[in-house]
């Protein structure tokens, strides 16, 4: 390890009384060292000049400390807006993208997606067991869930039309109990195997399943087969049912939905609009959200030389036709008929539209001067900038030494870039925009500089509960469910913080804690417990072998004895092969689960109940990562007895194995192989009433 040398290692006194020390030999003719001569107070300038060149030379500026924390692999996180599901009725209106809602408190939120005119509407939903059909709407009007596949059955979904294109949707999924789940990564299986079945139609694949197979709440997208006709009751009936269970949680519904669709926490301010039209007059373009529908576009045109702004009698505005939401808004946004003459005809978008809140749009059209390391400022209202979402459109000097306009992007640091990088720094607490000098970051020219993508959010304050009224424009309002994700930018200290952390975790195995860490960190399961056991190998126990490593280990489940499958083994191997030693041959196995009784006779009170011991032995001998391997001592389930509400004493306490794999001690403790677990079958309980 290198040691930190200190540089700020001297004060002003030190510094002064060291260079005054050295007077009479640099200067012998020089003796009057008193404050009131000139010399001295020259001195001691520098000396205060030196002490802050210390100072700032043992301090890491932030764009250094950004640059180190991006060597080590870590880059803070950017900011995030908000997200929620909102809830329509099947009467509400048809809305486009980034239709705009407000809480009561003011807070903007956005649509992410449009809301079609014509949805399908879930009229029944039906729990299929064995023959027989049960409603599900009495359980969900109390609140309860309930689990579909329980007995082999499946859940049936009746739908009053077939969507054109796919069916999209929104179960709650309970949250088990229990250790969490993992996050999957591109190898995780889901951990069960469901079938979806149009009736007529037969099965089909998911085009989107963001519960990974109802392991929690989200959106799930079919697609719509022609072939999909009216059943019984002239419904269109979807048959949702699980063919392979897996070894962990049953699935528990509490409801679903066709009528969810995301919201944003944010405030689009500035947007654009790329199309790939054909080079000739007539090209009809539509910007279909809710922004471009009060805003007065402004087309760019891309040749074969670049792009350039499109003259006004190029384009005209199409009247708006039928499509009226309530409230009289347009349920699109403008259309426009453009004369793309002379467009570059390379397939890639060669026609923008910028559009720019109207309110706003002065302030969103700065100036530049062309000079190297220009900062413009641009008004925020104090809230945060989606720097994702965040680009300008300024002069630009091309390679051809033609002046037009071209994109910028934010960057977080100047110092890594080129001469001829088109970048800018956003300084979020000066509100203002930094352009490069020419060396690091390319200068804009002289000339206009358009915001043409920018979305303001609350960020972390974003995060709203669930159950507010947000109301559109016109008056109509839906609920939403909590607004969560929403975070902002990670300060530098917190991303150094953050590293530590990572850097403070062993990625690689190497003691038998790490590899039982591992294997609980598999992604995409739920595992209750694990344990490394070196040199223990199940087909020869008797014989330790080196450089071995086998876990035990089980799933989080709702059974007694929670016991893994062929499928969660296989995820737990890989994660085991990947973080291994190279020398180390590991394998994941199941815990054996091995029963056992107790035989007691007890000194108690009138209120002392066999029920309550009984629940205390269960809950003792609960599968738990601390029970694999562990002996079934005496002591232990007596002291636990004895704890329990009118017990005076426990006068005999037998523990009696029934498997063989149980040995006995002389003490009567219970001796299991390392890869077991103790099962509690049950107790013969002789109650003395005192």
């Amino acid at each position: 390890m290198l040691r930190y040398r200190a540089l700020d290692d001297q004060r002003y006194e030190e510094i002064v009384a060291e260079a005054k020390g050295r007077l009479p030999w640099l200067c012998p003719a020089w003796t009057d060292h008193n404050a009131h001569d000139p010399g001295i107070t020259i001195l001691e300038l520098m000396a205060w000049y030196k002490e802050m060149q210390q100072y700032q030379m043992d301090r890491l500026t932030p764009a250094l400390e950004r640059a180190l924390l991006e060597l080590a692999g870590a880059r803070p996180e950017r900011e995030k807006p908000a997200e929620c599901a909102l809830e329509f009725p099947s009467d509400a209106s048809e809305r486009p993208e980034r239709s705009r809602l407000t809480s009561p408190e003011g807070t903007s939120f956005e649509l992410a997606e449009p809301v079609p005119a014509l949805r399908p509407k879930l009229e029944r939903a039906l729990v299929r067991r064995g023959g027989e059909l049960l409603d599900t709407a009495e359980f969900l009007a109390t609140g309860a869930s309930f689990a579909p596949f329980a007995f082999g059955g499946g859940l049936l979904l009746g739908f009053s039309r077939r969507p054109k294109v796919s069916l999209r949707l929104w179960f709650d999924v309970e949250t088990p109990a229990g250790a969490p789940r993992n996050p999957p990564d591109k190898d995780s299986e889901p951990p069960r195997g469901l079938v979806w079945e149009f009736e007529g139609a037969g099965a089909v694949a998911p085009l989107e399943d963001g519960t990974f197979a109802l392991s929690w709440s989200g959106f799930v997208t079919l697609p719509s087969p022609d072939t999909w006709r009216q059943g019984r009751d002239g419904l269109y009936w979807l048959f949702l049912r699980q063919e392979r269970a897996g070894c962990e949680e049953e699935v528990r519904l509490s409801g679903f939905s066709t009528g969810r669709y995301r919201a944003l926490q944010r405030e689009t301010v500035a947007h654009s609009y790329a199309f790939a039209v054909r080079p000739q007059p007539g090209q009809v373009i539509e910007l279909s959200d809710a922004f471009s529908r009060t805003a007065a576009p402004t087309l760019f045109l891309r040749d074969d030389d670049g792009w350039g702004v499109l003259q006004k009698e190029k384009f005209f505005l199409i009247p708006e036709g039928p499509g009226l939401a309530k409230g009289g808004l347009s349920t699109h946004g403008q259309r426009a008929n453009v004369d793309a003459t002379g467009a570059a005809d390379d397939g890639k978008p060669n026609l923008l539209a910028v559009c720019q809140d109207s309110a706003k749009a002065p302030e969103l059209l700065l100036n530049a001067h062309g000079k190297p390391g220009e900062t413009l400022w641009l008004d925020t209202e104090g809230k945060t900038v989606l720097t994702d979402d965040f680009s300008l459109l300024c002069q630009t000097l091309c390679r051809d030494g033609v002046v037009r306009p071209a994109m910028w992007r934010p960057t977080d640091a100047l110092s890594s870039c080129g001469p001829r990088d088109r970048v800018f720094v956003w300084d979020a607490e000066r509100e203002t925009i930094r352009f490069g000098d020419g060396n690091r970051g390319a200068v804009p020219c002289r000339g206009p500089v358009m915001v043409m993508n920018l979305s303001l959010s609350l960020c972390g304050r974003g995060n709203l509960p669930a159950g507010q009224s947000l109301a559109f424009p016109d008056g109509e309002t839906v609920r939403n469910a909590a607004a969560f994700g929403g975070r902002d930018r990670e300060a530098l200290w917190q991303c150094r913080a953050r590293l530590l952390r990572r850097l403070a975790r062993t990625v690689k195995c190497v003691s038998a804690e790490d590899y039982a860490r591992c294997a609980k960190s598999t992604p995409g399961l739920r595992v209750a417990g694990a344990k490394a056991l070196p040199g223990f190998d199940r087909s020869a126990p008797r014989q330790r072998k080196s450089a071995f490593i086998s876990v035990a280990t089980f799933p989080a489940a709702d059974s007694p004895e929670p016991l893994a499958d062929e499928r969660f083994l296989a995820a737990v191997n890989r994660q085991l092969d990947r973080n291994r030693q190279i020398c180390v041959r590991t394998e994941a196995i199941p815990v054996r689960y091995l029963p056992f009784s107790v035989a007691a006779r007890l000194l108690v009170l009138p209120e002392a109940r066999r029920e309550a011991l009984l629940e205390i032995l269960e809950r003792f001998f609960a599968p738990s990562e601390a029970r694999i391997g562990a002996i079934g001592s005496v002591d232990e389930v007596a002291a636990e007895l004895q704890k329990a509400p009118g017990v005076l004493q426990v006068e005999q306490l037998d523990l009696r194995r029934i498997d063989q794999n149980i040995y006995e001690n002389p003490a009567g403790d219970l001796l299991i192989p390392p890869d077991a677990i103790l099962r509690f079958t049950g107790a013969e309980l002789e109650l003395m009433r005192a």
